[in-house]
C-alpha cells in the first residue's frame, strides 16, 4: 500500500470514529458502549424512604385520576378541554400495571394492591370481550353511547352485553405483548382459582385465534391489523418471533393445554423462531435511520415471561444471547426496568448499572405533566450529528431522568432526546415507575428503606 491510499484509508477510519464517538447506542452486535466510561451513580440516600413514598405517591395519583371504574389505565389525562379520547396503548400499559400491582401484593399484602390488581385484570378481559369476537382485543375501551366529537382511532360501538362501551380496534402486537407479559405476572403472584380460570379463557382465546389465522391478529373486518403480524412472511420483524414465542409459551403455563406446547415447538422447529428472538433486536438499519427504543421496551418486556418458563438449556442459552444483545446497547441508559429484568433473568450483579438505575428512580418525576422542555441550547451537552428515528435532535449519551421531558411510558422512548413537552396541561400516569419500582423490590434489587 502506497502512502497516499495508507493516509487515505487512516483518514477515513478516523472520520467514522470521530462520527461515531458522537453517536447514541445502536442496536447492533459490533455496536457497544463501554459501560466503564460512564460517571459513576450520585449516591442515593439510604434509609429515607424516597422511593417508596414516590410509589405511593404515583399509587395515589393513579387511584384519583388514571383509573377508569373498569381498571383500565387512563395514561394521558387532559387537565382541560378537549378532553382525552384517544389512548391507543391502553392495552399494553394495563398489562404493564397488572404486572406491578402483582409485584406489589405479593411484597406488600396491601389489600389496594389486591384490589387494584383485580380490576385491573377485569380490564384485561373486558378488553377481549368488548370486541364482540373470539380472541381479538381492543386497544382501548370507554363507556359511551355513541361517538364523542374529537374521537381519534378505529372506534366502535360494542354489541349485546357491551352496547354501553365504545372500544378502539386495530390492536397491534405491541398491546398484546404487555397483556400477557401482565397476564403471566399475575398468574404466578396471585393464587386464586377463580382468578386463574377467568385469565386462562382469555389467553386461551387470544392465542387460538392467533393459530388459527397463520400467527396474524385478524380485526372485526376480516382483515389483518396494520401492526398484527406475528408470521414468517419476508417482511416480518425478528422482534415478533420473539413476541410470539413468548404469547405460547404464557398459553401453555397458564392452560396447560398441550396445543400450545405443540404450536411453541413447531414455531422453534419448523419456522426457526428461537434464532430470529435472539435476534430480536439487531437491526441492521438503525444504524441508519436511528433505534426503536419502542422496540426494546417489547423485548425486555416479552424476554421476562419467557425466560422464566423456558426451562430446556439450549433455548435458554440463545435466548440469553439475545438478551445479552439487548442488554448491551441500553446498560448505557441507566433504565431500571430494563436492569431489573436483565438482573432477574441472568443473576448478573452489574453493580454500576443497578446504582444508575436506582439514581433514575430517585431522581424520576412525583407528577408527570407535559410541561415543554428543550435543552438543545445547553453548552455542557455533547449534541449529536445523528438524528433519532422520528428526525429530532439528540445528545451523545442518555440525559438524566430529570432533564428529559415526560412521557406517557419512559421506558419506550429516547433517553438521549433534548426537546419535548406540550402545555403542560396533561398529566401522565406513573406505571412506568411503579414497575420497576415494584419488581426491584419483588426481587430484593431494592429495600422498602430506599
Amino acid at each position: 500500500m502506497n502512502r497516499r491510499l495508507f493516509l487515505s484509508a487512516l483518514l477515513l477510519e478516523s472520520g467514522l470514529l470521530a462520527l461515531n464517538a458522537c453517536r447514541p447506542a445502536v442496536s447492533l452486535p459490533f455496536f457497544r458502549d463501554d459501560p466503564s466510561l460512564l460517571p459513576p451513580a450520585r449516591p442515593v440516600l439510604p434509609d429515607k424512604g424516597v422511593l417508596l413514598e414516590k410509589a405511593l405517591e404515583h399509587e395515589r395519583q393513579m387511584g384519583e385520576r388514571h383509573l377508569s371504574l373498569e381498571g383500565l389505565v387512563l395514561y394521558r389525562v387532559r387537565e382541560k378541554e378537549p378532553p382525552t379520547l384517544s389512548l391507543a396503548d391502553a392495552a399494553i400499559w394495563t398489562g404493564c400495571y397488572v404486572a406491578a400491582e402483582a409485584f406489589r401484593w405479593k411484597v406488600t399484602g396491601d389489600p389496594e394492591a389486591r384490589q387494584r390488581l383485580m380490576a385491573s385484570l377485569n380490564a384485561l378481559h373486558l378488553l377481549h370481550q368488548v370486541t364482540g369476537k373470539k380472541g381479538l382485543l381492543a386497544r382501548a375501551f370507554r363507556r359511551a353511547t355513541a361517538p364523542a366529537r374529537g374521537e381519534k382511532g378505529r372506534w366502535r360501538q360494542g354489541k349485546r352485553r357491551h352496547e354501553e362501551y365504545r372500544w378502539m380496534g386495530d390492536v397491534s402486537v405491541d398491546q398484546v405483548d404487555g397483556v400477557f407479559f401482565g397476564y403471566a405476572v399475575a398468574f404466578d403472584l396471585l393464587d386464586e382459582p377463580t382468578v386463574h380460570r377467568e385469565t386462562a379463557e382469555t389467553v386461551a382465546a387470544v392465542a387460538d385465534h392467533l393459530l388459527e389465522h397463520q400467527m396474524q391478529i385478524i380485526g372485526r373486518d376480516g382483515k389483518r391489523t396494520k401492526h398484527g403480524d406475528l408470521g414468517d412472511g419476508f417482511f416480518s420483524e425478528d422482534l415478533n418471533a420473539l413476541i410470539a414465542l413468548m404469547i405460547m409459551k404464557v398459553a401453555h403455563h397458564i392452560t396447560a393445554e398441550p396445543r400450545f406446547a405443540a404450536a411453541y415447538r413447531r414455531l422453534i422447529t419448523r419456522k426457526e423462531y428461537h434464532l430470529r428472538a435472539a435476534a430480536a433486536r439487531d437491526k441492521w438499519w438503525e444504524y441508519f435511520v436511528g433505534t426503536n427504543h419502542s422496540d426494546n421496551n417489547l423485548a425486555f418486556l416479552a424476554f421476562y415471561p419467557l425466560m422464566q418458563l423456558e426451562k430446556d438449556r439450549a433455548l435458554r442459552r440463545i435466548y440469553r444471547r439475545g438478551l445479552r444483545r439487548a442488554w448491551e446497547v441500553v446498560r448505557v441508559e441507566a433504565n431500571p426496568l430494563f436492569t431489573f429484568i436483565y438482573r432477574a433473568l441472568t443473576g448478573a450483579e452489574e453493580a454500576r448499572a443497578s446504582a444508575r438505575a436506582v439514581e433514575t428512580l430517585f431522581h424520576f418525576p412525583g407528577v408527570k405533566r407535559n410541561a415543554p422542555v428543550d435543552q438543545s441550547r445547553r453548552r455542557d451537552l455533547c449534541r449529536s450529528i445523528w438524528r433519532d428515528r422520528l428526525g429530532r435532535r439528540q445528545s451523545c449519551a442518555p440525559l438524566p431522568i430529570q432533564d428529559r421531558p415526560a412521557d406517557s411510558f419512559e421506558w419506550k422512548e429516547n433517553p438521549y432526546r433534548l426537546k419535548g413537552g406540550g402545555d403542560g396541561m396533561t398529566r401522565f400516569a406513573g406505571v412506568d415507575y411503579l414497575l420497576p419500582y415494584w419488581m426491584g423490590r419483588y426481587h430484593r434489587f431494592l429495600n422498602p428503606r430506599q
